[in-house]
């Protein structure tokens, strides 16, 4: 692979700390935990994680703590053989940190603590830009420095990169910076906050889809809808991408978003058809949940490639 062909991750690296619990407490209420575990996460490590996996080559930009958690993730980055150089590390600021409540169910809460995520520098943004002509692809997220994002769209735009925006966490920001991006995508939750009702229906989600197509000026919306699969609003037409269902229990949803938008990277890259990306993204969400932890749960290339070539014969790819 050409370096005009790698991908850019930008995003967030944290450590998860990942409790299993009986159900969500409620207010003021104290919960006994079923059993607790570390590991790398973050929606910008673990979509690095899974784009190396599944083959393509990958630079990862984020901002580390100088401290041992940063120490751990960049660690564990290099093992994994992601691009490193374009990682920045604070002083001052620790590394950013999840709390993860896992139920019963395999569904997830999740609590973020940004840390050294928001704390990049004017320097930092612009040695990043200066290293933007690199790339072709653009994987964006939310959990980390608004400032960094801004300026990735902006550059990106210009240089006609490909832009893949996983659109969460909810932040305060102009809805014009997504325009031209090709992949706008929240899940259900984020497009409520986005949209200001409630996405809890199809006809919600169709109206959501549309709603975000109009204010973000984006090329495509795709709504994740965790066990009722996808949605893609092209401008013209609202397609339904159904769940995956054949890959196994599910045992923990927590990093199958970012699998799904590291899987949908991965098909664009191959050229295939959005529609078709889709499915191939579902799929490999699909295996992620049947695994427990974040960065632990990503699939192989291979293994998503034999299940999606399983899903095509058994007819679940229209």
């Amino acid at each position: 692979m050409s370096s005009c062909d790698q991908v850019l991750v930008a995003g967030s690296a944290n450590i998860d700390v990942m409790l299993q619990v009986p159900r969500n407490p409620h207010q003021g209420e104290s919960l006994v935990v079923a059993g607790q575990r570390t590991g790398l996460g973050g929606k910008g490590s673990n979509r690095a994680i899974a784009l190396h996996r599944m083959g393509l080559d990958v630079q990862f930009c984020c901002k580390l703590g100088h401290d041992s958690a940063g120490d751990l993730v960049l660690d564990t980055l290099e093992t994994e053989q992601i691009g490193t150089r374009l990682v920045k590390r604070d002083e001052q600021i620790g590394t950013g940190t999840a709390y993860i409540m896992i139920a019963p169910d395999g569904k997830n809460t999740i609590l973020s603590y940004m840390g050294a995520n928001n704390s990049f520098t004017d320097a930092d943004i612009a040695d990043i830009i200066a290293n933007l002509s690199t790339f072709s692809y653009l994987s964006l997220e939310l959990e980390c420095s608004l400032s960094l994002i801004e300026q990735l769209l902006h550059h990106g735009r210009k240089q006609q990169k490909v832009m893949i925006v996983d659109a969460g966490p909810i932040r305060e920001m102009d809805m014009d910076w997504f325009r031209d991006v090709d992949v706008f995508s929240p899940n259900e939750t984020e497009a409520s906050q986005w949209t200001g009702f409630q996405v809890d229906t199809e006809e919600a989600a169709r109206e959501a889809c549309r709603k975000l197509y109009t204010v973000t000026g984006s090329k495509n919306v795709l709504l994740k809808r965790g066990e009722h699969g996808a949605m893609l609003y092209d401008g013209r037409e609202v397609r339904n991408f159904p769940a995956y269902r054949h890959a196994g229990k599910v045992v923990d949803t927590t990093a199958a978003g970012d699998c799904f938008m590291a899987a949908l990277t991965l098909a664009m890259t191959r050229q295939l058809p959005l529609e078709k990306a889709v499915y191939y993204a579902n799929v490999a969400a699909a295996i992620a949940v049947t695994r427990p932890g974040a960065a632990a749960s990503l699939p192989t290339g291979a293994e998503a490639d034999r299940m999606f070539a399983k899903a095509q014969e058994g007819g679940y790819v229209q």
